[in-house]
């Protein structure tokens, strides 16, 4: 039975990757969750699913990605998202380059869009993970290959924040009616840039919760009232507050402070302490903290 569910997963996965949604992800990658439309991203839950299954019952691995070649490119510190990029492309039976900035050509002066020019010669796709918001957008315009945005600077983090919508859905069944409440870093905090995004598309109801400094940006705010179902989308509630929004919430969303982000250590001290902070434990199902 076992063997039967990996080959049906390893199919399913086979004939998924595909469609129409696949065959532009594959074409041009995946800069921002603006590419996506609903019947994309449920496409991509419904792979991901096939993949959960694949590790679950079957092998652990299939041969969907023989042959091909990742080029792992990160010029931030990362454990999780570098690490699951390297897993998954493993599981799918491909191989990868691990290139970090501090033994890379940049060092000695080469540009970003020179690098990429140079690993596409070497890779299949390439996953750039940068400080520069807008490092992804340029790395794509430099290459013929797919580039896929594993977080740049304060500006998208788009396959993360599909993770935590896969999660969502996983945890509660659906995502339809949610309410999500996001709390701390929500100026710099890509993955929530990412994901407020995808909440609107799905018309969920979002509470933002962070100090005055730190509130979500309105470029980010229009952003995903353009995503929305219906005109007008805006967030339920802004505001420093936790206690009054949790009775409610299904989904809270907890952010750390992007110490990296702030010009100095007394400006981040100052704005830490004023995270909203609860005592005791939220209910609700436990998931791992967000990658940023």
């Amino acid at each position: 039975a076992d063997r039967r569910a990996a080959r049906t997963s390893r199919r399913t996965m086979g004939k998924r990757s595909r469609s129409s949604g696949a065959a532009m992800l594959k074409s041009e990658g995946l800069i921002s969750v603006d590419q996506l439309d609903r019947d994309m991203i449920n496409e991509i839950l419904a792979v991901a699913d096939g993949a959960r299954r694949l590790v679950r019952e079957g092998k652990g691995s299939c041969d969907v990605l023989k042959g091909k070649i990742l080029a792992n490119v990160f010029y931030e510190a990362s454990t999780r998202t570098m690490c699951s990029f390297a897993a998954a492309m493993l599981r799918l039976g491909g191989t990868v380059v691990p290139v970090v900035e501090a033994s890379s050509s940049a060092q000695k002066g080469e540009t970003l869009s020179d690098t990429v020019r140079c690993l596409e010669c070497y890779a299949d796709v390439l996953v750039l993970r940068h400080p520069a918001k807008g490092s992804a957008k340029e790395a794509a315009s430099a290459s013929s290959k797919p580039v896929l945005n594993a977080g740049d600077g304060t500006g998208e983090h788009p396959t993360q924040a599909l993770l935590d919508l896969y999660t969502m859905r996983a945890e509660l069944g659906s995502l339809e009616g949610l309410v999500v409440t996001m709390v701390g870093d929500l100026k710099h905090g890509r993955t929530v840039h990412s994901l407020v995004r995808l909440c609107a598309l799905h018309g969920m109801a979002v509470h933002l919760v962070s100090p005055p400094s730190l509130q979500l940006p309105e470029d980010v705010l229009a952003a995903a009232a353009a995503r929305a179902p219906a005109p007008g989308w805006r967030p339920a509630s802004v505001s420093d507050s936790l206690e009054s929004v949790l009775p409610a919430t299904d989904v809270l969303y907890v952010t750390r402070v992007q110490k990296e982000r702030f010009a100095s250590e007394a400006e981040y001290e100052a704005v830490k302490v004023r995270l909203p902070r609860r005592e005791g434990r939220a209910p609700g199902p436990s998931t791992p903290p967000p990658a940023n």
